[in-house]
C-alpha cells in the first residue's frame, strides 16, 4: 500500500482548535448508530431487564462520555494514557455529576490511567466498548491484539465500535503526531485479521470537504 508523508486535517484535531461545532455533528451521527444497533438491548434496559455498560477507550477530557456515552448507558468507564486528561474527566463527569443532562441514573464509574495496548478489560463487563480516534496510534499488530483482548470485556452480545479518520487508499503517515490514517479497505482487513464480523460500516456525515473522511464501524467478534 501507498504511504503519504502527510494529509489534510483530521477532525480531532479540528475541534480542539477551531471547529468547535463538529464535535454536535459528530456525537449526532454516533448516537444514531448506537441507538439503531443497540435497540434490543436499550429496550432491556428500559424494561429494568439489564443495565447497560460501555467503556470510552481514549476518553480524553470526557467528551464522548459526557456528550455521547452516559445519555444510554447506565454506567460508563473511562479509559486514558493521559493523568491530567483523565483527572479532568473525573472531576467534570463525577465530582459535577448533578450538572449533567444525561439521565440522573447514568454515571460515570471507573477511571483506569492506561493505553489500549496494555489494559486488561474486566470479563464480560461491557455492552460496548468505544473506541474513536484511537487506532490511527496503534501499529496494525496492536489493533489486532487490542480486539482479541477486547472478546474478554464484552457481554455475550456484546460489541465494538470504532469510529476513525479514512484516506481514499493505502494508508497516510502523519510525522507531527506520529498518526497512521488508514483507507477504508486498510480498516476492514485489520477487523479480518482479528476475527472481527463487521455488522455496520458508516460514514459520517456533514463533516467539513478539508477533513478526512470519518467511518464508523460496528463489530463482533467471531
Amino acid at each position: 500500500m501507498n504511504m503519504v508523508a502527510s494529509g489534510p486535517q483530521n477532525a480531532l484535531a479540528c475541534m480542539q482548535g477551531g471547529y468547535g461545532y463538529v464535535s454536535d455533528i459528530d456525537v449526532r451521527d454516533s448516537r444514531q448508530l448506537l441507538e439503531k444497533v443497540l435497540k434490543p438491548q436499550i429496550e432491556e434496559a428500559a424494561a429494568g431487564r439489564r443495565t447497560l455498560v460501555a467503556l470510552d477507550c481514549g476518553a480524553g477530557v470526557g467528551r464522548v462520555a459526557k456528550e455521547l456515552l452516559l445519555h444510554i448507558f447506565q454506567e460508563v468507564d473511562l479509559l486514558e494514557p493521559s493523568q491530567h486528561l483523565l483527572e479532568a474527566a473525573e472531576k467534570d463527569l463525577k465530582r459535577n455529576s448533578k450538572k449533567l443532562q444525561s439521565p440522573p441514573n447514568h454515571r460515570a464509574v471507573n477511571f483506569y490511567l492506561n493505553g489500549l495496548q496494555n489494559h486488561v478489560f474486566e470479563h464480560q463487563r461491557y455492552d460496548t466498548i468505544w473506541i474513536q480516534w484511537c487506532l490511527l496510534y496503534l501499529t496494525d499488530d496492536d489493533v489486532v491484539l487490542l480486539f482479541n483482548r477486547c472478546r474478554s470485556g464484552l457481554k455475550p452480545d456484546g460489541l465494538i465500535f470504532v469510529k476513525e479518520n479514512i484516506c481514499r487508499q493505502g494508508f497516510i503517515v502523519d510525522k507531527e503526531d506520529s498518526s497512521l490514517t488508514r483507507s477504508n479497505a486498510y480498516m476492514q482487513e485489520l477487523f479480518e485479521k482479528a476475527n472481527m464480523q463487521l455488522l455496520y460500516n458508516v460514514k459520517q456525515r456533514q463533516f467539513p470537504k478539508e477533513l478526512f473522511e470519518v467511518r464508523m464501524y460496528a463489530l463482533r467478534p467471531r
